[in-house]
């Protein structure tokens, strides 16, 4: 929980304005943070708590675009406002960290439901507390941010609203407003505040008597501010019976500590009835003990993997490996005759990626998310979940493939595309795909919380899979691609970079997603271990010839084809497979420095001083000494490697493994 606020504090520090170097460095380190959460989340035993923590990023995410839509908004009450808190403020951290903390302990689900509860009320105080200093109220004056002080005193001073209505114009409004608001929104808020504790420390009552619980009762009052002295001759906030008639501070304290009072009992009585009820299972099994019934032993681990069963299918995936059987390619290579055979399967993902949006609240969320996946693209990625999976089972091509595979599949291009919405910001890329990219058309701050968004509800559809093995893939390739942005970002311009390194960052930031999505989608279809692994490296080896080959077109390709201007990348300081061949060659593949290597690594160790004519230059020599036929080498070796493990894991032929074996050739001839 830690490394997640603090990716998101690193990563929403956004205006409207393009992102200057330091706010890139703050979204990649965010992220970076961000992925590395992710596998931590992975790693623990419960998954739901792993739901709640997929359900609080995204709803934190849609929070917090909300916050924005509602800036000037006068007519909020506390009661929307602390709601709203709840999802998009500190609080949602407090309470989804305690509401992790009974799952992790297995408590009954009143007791954890109090103990959630405990956690949001204590976030409410943390954040209300920060909003009465003066920096705070002066900033939401300022911006129109609405906050507990400015509500209480629009409420109860006509004046502050009139104020606020004219946006404080006059030389002078702002001043008087935080004076208002200091002598009547402040107090309000903090009797709130010491409300709030003491609703929280009710809520203890359903632990059992600790240090640990008396820890938390001293940290409560503390941060409450308990016992709040209250001036009960002064009716600080207006509230009203159920008649409608207004009731006087010494009414609102009687009702309130009753209130109070009902929920410490209730807690206690929930903490009694969870002792009964571990009494009684320890009781029984006692008596289940001593009647003779058998007590459960730990299984023994069961082995699996090469020489270690009498299977002849492992014997023939070595031979086959041995003599180099590679599957058959079908006749037509383009991408739509290659998916035909999983074209419904397709069109049902890309239906559920536009109903998407209907899982925010925000406005500008909604359309954000509507706008990225209305604008198409290859989907290769669910193509690859569907195919896999039509091939390990063999269905005839009218069957469908099995809902999990969906879920899958669909989870699987939203994770792409949410890394892209970032990495568009990171790029100041304006278009792709030929539209406006999201930080272009909604702001970077739009941009960035939809990308956390994506992520978030990506990790929800995988937890819903309930499979542990898929769950720490998906995760580990969030993490990866956090790995591959920072070794990208690090290695600009760096002529000593070598091709393993450009390989592995390749991997990081494009085969690692194809080749989890291939493994999962195998674990979701139930073959052998070994199967999956042939699975995971045909994902593996396809990606690396996908990125390969995209670098080449950076070379070839026109503005068109790339959907970005041609030899950006180079022009950013993005060394790939091209440059790097020319200036420093592979001993593993027999490949020596092109002749002018000197000149090209002179030409980008000055980062294209001179301008179009340093690239024009780098480019001429890249092209002219072999870069780009050497690149395209590399990417066949590695498409024959995925094709290669398509034998291995599925020897009998259909028409999925013909798709599968063409996508190892359109991948790499795109850049013919």
């Amino acid at each position: 929980w830690d490394l997640l606020g603090i990716s998101f504090d690193a990563s929403f520090n956004f205006s409207n304005q393009k992102l200057d170097r330091s706010r890139k460095v703050s979204l990649l380190g965010g992220d970076s943070l961000y992925a590395t959460a992710q596998w931590a989340m992975a790693n623990i035993d419960s998954r739901a708590c792993r739901k709640l923590i997929a359900r609080t990023i995204a709803r934190y995410s849609d929070g917090q675009l909300r916050k924005r839509e509602l800036i000037w908004c006068m007519d909020m009450t506390i009661r929307q406002y602390l709601e709203l808190e709840k999802v998009s403020g500190v609080e949602t951290f407090f309470g989804a960290s305690s509401a992790c903390a009974a799952l992790l302990n297995s408590v009954d689900d009143a007791i954890a439901h109090q103990v959630a509860e405990f956690g949001y009320d204590i976030g409410l105080v943390v954040g209300l507390l920060k909003e009465t200093r003066k920096s705070s109220i002066t900033d939401a004056i300022k911006t129109g941010r609405i906050t507990a002080p400015l509500i209480y005193s629009m409420e109860q001073d006509p004046r502050v609203r009139e104020l606020f209505e004219r946006r404080m114009s006059m030389p002078g409004d702002q001043d008087e407003v935080l004076s208002r608001v200091k002598a009547i929104g402040v107090p309000s808020t903090m009797l709130l505040v010491n409300r709030l504790s003491a609703r929280a420390a009710a809520r203890l009552e359903c632990l059992h008597d600790s240090e640990e619980k008396e820890a938390l009762l001293t940290l409560t009052f503390g941060i409450g501010c308990l016992p709040l002295p209250v001036d009960d001759s002064s009716d600080v906030c207006v509230v009203r019976d159920d008649d409608g008639r207004a009731m006087t501070s010494e009414t609102r304290k009687e009702r309130f500590d009753l209130k109070i009072e009902n929920l410490r009992l209730r807690a206690q009585l929930q903490r009694l009835q969870s002792a009964a009820r571990l009494s009684q299972e320890r009781l029984d099994s006692i008596r289940d003990t001593a009647g003779g019934a058998p007590t459960p032993l730990q299984g023994r681990t069961s082995m699996c993997g090469l020489g270690l069963e009498n299977d002849t299918v492992q014997i023939d995936w070595l031979l086959l490996r041995g003599l180099e059987r590679r599957a058959p390619l079908p006749e037509q290579l383009d991408l739509e005759a290659l998916l035909s055979c999983v074209a419904e399967d397709q069109a049902e993902v890309q239906q559920r990626l536009l109903a998407l949006g209907a899982a925010a609240e925000s406005r500008k969320l909604k359309h954000a998310i509507h706008e990225v996946f209305d604008a198409g693209g290859k989907r290769l990625r669910p193509a690859l979940c569907h195919l896999v999976h039509r091939m390990l089972v063999q269905q005839p091509p009218a069957s469908k493939t099995n809902k999990d595979v969906i879920t899958l599949a669909t989870a699987v291009e939203i994770i792409h595309t949410a890394s892209l919405v970032h990495d568009d910001i990171l790029d100041d890329a304006d278009t792709r795909r030929q539209r406006k990219t999201v930080h272009e058309a909604f702001g970077p701050d739009v941009a960035v919380l939809s990308g956390d968004f994506l992520f978030a509800h990506a990790s929800g559809l995988i937890e819903s899979l309930e499979n542990d093995e898929v769950t720490r893939l998906v995760s580990l390739v969030i993490e990866q691609f956090g790995y591959g942005e920072l070794s990208q970002s690090a290695k600009k311009f760096d002529v000593q970079l070598s091709l393993f390194d450009y390989m592995k960052k390749s991997f990081y930031k494009t085969a690692s997603l194809l080749a989890a999505a291939c493994r999962a989608s195998a674990v979701l279809t139930g073959p052998s271990r070994e199967v999956c692994d042939v699975m995971y490296s045909y994902g593996f080896y396809l990606g690396v010839a996908f990125q390969i080959a995209d670098d080449v077109l950076d070379f070839i390709g026109s503005d068109q084809e790339l959907g970005k201007p041609a030899a950006q990348d180079l022009r950013d300081g993005l060394l790939t497979a091209p440059v790097i061949l020319c200036m420093n060659g592979n001993a593993d593949l027999g490949i020596e420095p092109s002749p002018r290597a000197a000149e090209l690594r002179m030409l980008v160790n000055r980062r294209f001083s001179a301008g179009a004519d340093d690239l024009q230059r780098a480019l001429q020599l890249v092209r002219e000494d072999g870069g780009v036929e050497m690149a395209y080498r590399l990417a066949e070796r590695m498409a024959n490697k995925a094709l290669e493990a398509l034998t291995l894991a599925a020897p009998v032929d259909c028409d999925a493994r013909r798709s599968l074996a063409g996508l190892t050739r359109w991948a790499v001839r795109r850049s013919t």
